[in-house]
């Protein structure tokens, strides 16, 4: 009955008759062989997700799997319960930690294959491109979130509302941005926006338990995002960045990276299908309205605080899409920008194992970054250790499964600032070194003795941390005693 009246509402929409015709013209060998490909690529991710280290982020979401909750100060509680099971069957393992999430960034691809002409296209856009390479193997919220988002999309393009509420549910309670697809929807068809409650109720009953969490924790997350994305002062307990808002040119490097990270070609052919794809068939209007906008207002937050290239994937599902459905120059550039990503992206996985080039501040360099600083903190033998940050927390927690507590109010404010602290007499102190032997002292310890100073270097010996690790007494939050 489900399917039944997904293809009586879209049938009411507009091109609707040309839109299902399409759908089911579609033979099975047409799926067959793309999905072969789609299942090459999650094997080469998951063996790319088992062999290279983790990054300090990783681990920060790995310890709230451990922890599970509905909601975290840095983000949805989505990326927790997606690593849980798999850390759960693999334990602390890179595998344990990027399985779930490798996972969720296939069935996004999955999803969205029956809406593509071009379904070799499609896959070939979405596995080959630079920005999803590393993405879709790293434990992050944009894989489980771009599943939810690819979900929303697919009920969209069935007219499916309620499948398109259980995506837009899930997208957000990944990522806050998953929050936005509902309005592009409303945009890209007005029409139907009666036809959409039932699905927005859906959402809406997914997102209560994090909406609940954020009332009771004073919003702390919702905030905390809105900082980190627009540079908007918030409460103290988030802490603002007080820098200064980098304007238009935060604008135009944050599209330059979009170029660099899809391909220079690829950028091009979807600049030209945003040109003419809002006044194509159904499939084309919402992936114009996913796409653009999700580009343009990412573009525009940067302006106000520096952008990160991540924030624009959920466009490119929508771009994948318009682009599998092109024809002509249009298409011919969709592939041939498919193609120079999948050159960028194998150069890529090759530097992971044998560094092509010297390139500063390298950031696969920190893959695994923090096990030899785990070691040394293991061979002093003093349970618990405090640190600065909560990436020092993590690492230690995650290599070494020691118990570990990231000092609130000494860095900016994280997930540790929510969880109680154990106060001991005898403990370690992990900070970022700070140049010399002396280390400043702090309100939180006092009777420091000798410290020592762990160094963690890239494949040429480049420093990449220099931490050093103190014991301390007298350890509590009214200071030294």
């Amino acid at each position: 009955m489900a399917g039944a009246g997904a293809v009586v509402t879209l049938a009411a929409a507009p091109g609707a008759d040309l839109e299902r015709r399409g759908i089911e013209a579609q033979a099975t060998p047409r799926t067959r062989g793309p999905l072969l490909l789609l299942a090459a690529v999650l094997i080469v991710r998951l063996v790319l997700a088992g062999t290279t280290g983790i990054v300090e982020d990783e681990a920060y979401y790995w310890a709230w799997s451990e922890h599970l909750a509905a909601g975290y100060f840095d983000h949805a509680p989505g990326i927790a319960w997606v690593i849980a099971p798999f850390a759960s069957l693999f334990g602390a393992t890179s595998i344990g930690v990027r399985a779930g999430p490798v996972l969720a960034g296939t069935l996004a691809v999955a999803a969205l294959l029956p809406f593509a002409r071009d379904r070799w296209l499609l896959v070939a856009i979405l596995a080959s491109m630079p920005l999803y390479t590393l993405g879709g193997v790293l434990a992050t919220p944009d894989a489980p979130m771009l599943a939810g988002w690819a979900i929303a999309l697919a009920g969209a393009y069935r007219g499916n509302w309620l499948l398109a509420g259980l995506g837009a549910g899930l997208a957000g309670l990944c990522k806050y941005t998953g929050w936005g697809i509902w309005p592009l929807l409303f945009l890209a068809a007005p029409r139907q926006w009666r036809a959409m409650l039932p699905g927005v109720a859906v959402t809406l009953g997914l997102l209560a338990p994090n909406l609940v969490w954020n009332a009771r924790h004073d919003w702390v997350s919702v905030k905390f995002q809105l900082d980190h994305g627009l540079g908007a002062q918030v409460a103290a307990s988030a802490g603002s960045s007080g820098a200064t808002p980098p304007g238009w040119l935060g604008a135009l490097e944050f599209v330059g990276a979009q170029i660099g990270l899809v391909s220079p070609v690829l950028f091009g052919a979807a600049v030209a299908f945003w040109v003419t794809g809002w006044r194509g068939d159904a499939t084309q209007r919402i992936s114009w309205w996913a796409s653009l906008p999700v580009l343009a207002f990412f573009a525009f937050a940067a302006t106000f605080a520096r952008g990160e290239p991540n924030w624009a994937a959920p466009a490119w599902l929508g771009v994948a899409v318009g682009l599998s459905r092109a024809t002509g120059r249009i298409r011919r550039a969709a592939w041939v920008g498919a193609g120079f990503g999948a050159i960028l992206s194998a150069l890529v996985c090759v530097h992971l194992y044998l560094p092509l080039v010297d390139i500063p501040r390298d950031p696969t360099a920190r893959l695994g970054v923090g096990r030899d600083l785990a070691e040394s903190v293991q061979a002093w033998g003093v349970e618990p250790v405090y640190t600065e940050r909560y990436q020092e927390a993590a690492l230690i927690r995650y290599y070494q499964g020691l118990e570990t507590y990231a000092l609130p109010g000494v860095a900016r404010a994280d997930q540790y600032d929510l969880w109680p602290v154990r106060w001991a007499e005898s403990a370690l102190f992990v900070r970022r070194a700070r140049g010399g032997d002396t280390l400043p002292s702090d309100r939180f310890c006092a009777g420091r003795a000798s410290s020592n100073i762990v160094s963690e270097r890239d494949i040429d010996g480049a420093p990449i941390e220099r931490w050093q690790v103190v014991p301390v007494s007298g350890c509590g939050p009214e200071g030294p005693k």
